[in-house]
Order: C-alpha cells, then structure tokens, then sequence
C-alpha cells in the first residue's frame, strides 16, 4: 500500500473581485474548485493543463504562499486517519465535528501557525519557474542559499558553510562559485542554484513550478536528469507543474490533468499515455509532435475559448468546447471515478469515447 505525504481534500481558492465605488465583493476567481488529489511518498506526480487552469495556484496552495479559501491538506498522514478525521467532519454530531477539528490543528497544512508552520517549512520547498526573477541579485550565491538555514535556526555558522558547499557540488557546482551574484550565471547554472536552495533544509517534498520552461532545451535535459538523480538520492517526492507534456513524461509517474479549477484525469503516467480516458486529456495529447512526416495521427483542435473562471459553466467545466457534450454535461458536474485501476477519469461518457 502506498503512502501518501500529501492528502488534499476538497481544496478550494477562490480570488476576490471588487468593483464599485466601496470595492464591494462581487464575484470570485475560481481557481481552484473543490479539488481532491494524493501524492504519494517518492513519486513524482506530474501535474499538466492550459495556461489559467489553477496548475501553479495548487502548488502555491499546498505550500502557504497563497491561504487555501476552503479545504484541508494533510500531511504525512495515513490513509486511513485522514478518513476518519474526514468521516467526524461528515457526521453531523457537534461533538465529533469539535474533535476533527481540534486534530485538524496538527496535520492539516491550510491550518498551522507558528512554531508547527515553521517546523513543517523545512520539509516542503519549491524551484520557481524563472530563476532570474528568483534569485536575489544583490546576494552573493552562499548567502542564498544558506538563507533558509539561517531562517530555520537548526545550524551553526560553520556547518553552514560546509551545507552550502556540499548542495553545490550536489547540483553540480564548485566552490568558487560560492562569492559570485546570480547574474554571472547561465540559466541552467541559476536554476541548479534554485535547486541548491531548496534542497537546503533536507526537504522531503518538493514542488517544481515549471524548472525548465525558462531553459534552452539543451539544458533542460540536463536539469531534468539531475532532478532525478536527486530524487533517487534524497528520497525525494515531486508535484512537477508543467506544459510540455513529453517532460512529464519523461520524469513524472503519474499525470493530473487540470481543467478550470477541476481534475479531469489522473493516472500512471504510460497509462495516460497509452490510453486518454477524457476528451481533453486526448485533445493534449493529439498536439505533441511526432517527428515522422509518415505519421497519420489525427490532432484533435478544440473550439472557443477557456471559459472565464469567475463564472465557470454549469455541468462540466469542459462541455461548451467538448463534440461529445451532451444534455447531462451541461447539468451534471461530473465525479473522478476509477474507469482502469488507478487510472481516474471525471466524464460522463468516457465509456463511449474511450
């Protein structure tokens, strides 16, 4: 049975809209909707969809740089306990609603404050997308990346120093490296420094927003080998936010698809490939280029626009852009249901387009 280091239920962020002479609430930016996903210890889960659909929004969620609007995020805990604490939320009786509540203090990330906030930032970390706009430039790389140490309170001066030195030669780097500013660095040099940074205080969870996007390809692939030869070695687990779709191919074990707010498909990452269960999931899919002019794959071209998020569509977020929509998708928003073994879909008529 796998464990699960992250347990998100029901999540939702909402943005407010204010207009109006008194900027009263008017309306809210759904982006992410009543969101349920696992992540399990030493995956790394690859999480994919358009440009506005809550990819990054999640991951930022996850880690408190952005407060959730509704939801819990369990940490490290298992399966079956995060049932329970669901199932006391559920049950209606006042007194079992105090207590979940009462434990929701202590594994509940959305929930944590102070000195059990501070201790659990150790063990969760992000790699931005831009390491240009990530970087201080006007810190020297050692004070970077030894920032978070010095936040933590857990080291000395010196075993600052010689954790500093360790993560370069980690990532790749030397120790001359140490006294120079982000600028006197290539792209993929300031991103193994980001990567340096976040591996600092021993993390076992890490989200990567996008790493490579910002890269040559060239270097991305040396990024990406890195990202997982140091997955292998510290043990670590991945949420990897991404559009190329072959790089979470090549580094993910399983794919989440998002759609405005919403998980369409969710799976092992051969399974998805192999076998799209959602219409969108197939639209994504039919766009990766083959390079063989032979090829005679149809690519599927959706029509219209993604909706606006501060007035989703009624049903399933996907139907006024699905051919297969019918009068049940623009009423009914669909459930994630086990169509393979864990392999997830939420449409109604996968059955009928698989």
């Amino acid at each position: 049975m796998n464990e699960h280091i992250l347990d998100i239920r029901r999540l939702k962020k909402y943005y407010p809209v204010k207009g109006g002479v008194f900027k009263k609430h008017i309306a809210d930016v759904k982006a992410v909707d009543d969101l349920d996903l696992t992540i399990r210890k030493g995956e790394c889960l690859g999480l994919v969809g358009e440009s506005g659909c809550g990819k990054t929004t999640l991951g930022k969620t996850i880690l408190r740089l952005h407060e959730a609007t509704e939801g819990r995020i369990y940490y490290n805990q298992s399966a079956e306990e995060v049932d329970r604490i669901e199932g006391l939320l559920d049950s209606g009786d006042k007194t079992k609603i105090a207590e979940a509540r009462q434990l929701l203090q202590q594994v509940d990330l959305t929930k944590m404050s102070g000195k059990d906030l501070l201790k659990l930032r150790r063990k969760i970390q992000i790699v931005f997308q831009d390491p240009s706009n990530s970087l201080n430039p006007r810190m020297l790389v050692k004070k970077i990346i030894a920032e978070p140490l010095y936040v933590q309170g857990v080291y000395s001066a010196r075993e600052i120093e010689e954790r500093v030195l360790n993560l370069l030669n980690t990532v790749g780097m030397a120790k001359e490296h140490m006294m120079r500013y982000p600028h006197e660095f290539s792209g993929g040099q300031r991103q193994r420094i980001a990567v340096a940074r976040a591996l600092a205080t021993n993390p076992d969870f890490v989200l990567m927003d996008e790493p490579t996007s910002a890269l040559d390809v060239s270097v991305q692939s040396q990024i990406l080998n890195l990202l997982m030869q140091l997955q292998k070695d510290f043990s670590l687990t991945y949420l990897f936010v991404t559009h190329h779709l072959l790089v979470v191919k090549y580094i993910s074990n399983r794919i989440a698809v998002m759609y405005l707010g919403k998980m369409v498909e969710l799976g092992a990452t051969a399974g998805i490939f192999k076998n799209p269960l959602h219409p969108y999931t197939k639209a994504l899919l039919s766009a990766i280029p083959i390079p063989d002019p032979a090829s005679e794959r149809q690519r599927i071209i959706l029509t219209g626009d993604v909706p606006n998020p501060i007035n989703p569509p009624k049903g399933c977020r996907f139907h006024p852009r699905c051919s297969w929509a019918v009068d049940r998708c623009r009423e009914e928003i669909p459930v994630l249901e086990e169509a393979e073994k864990e392999h997830f879909v939420a449409c109604h008529r996968w059955k009928e387009i698989s």
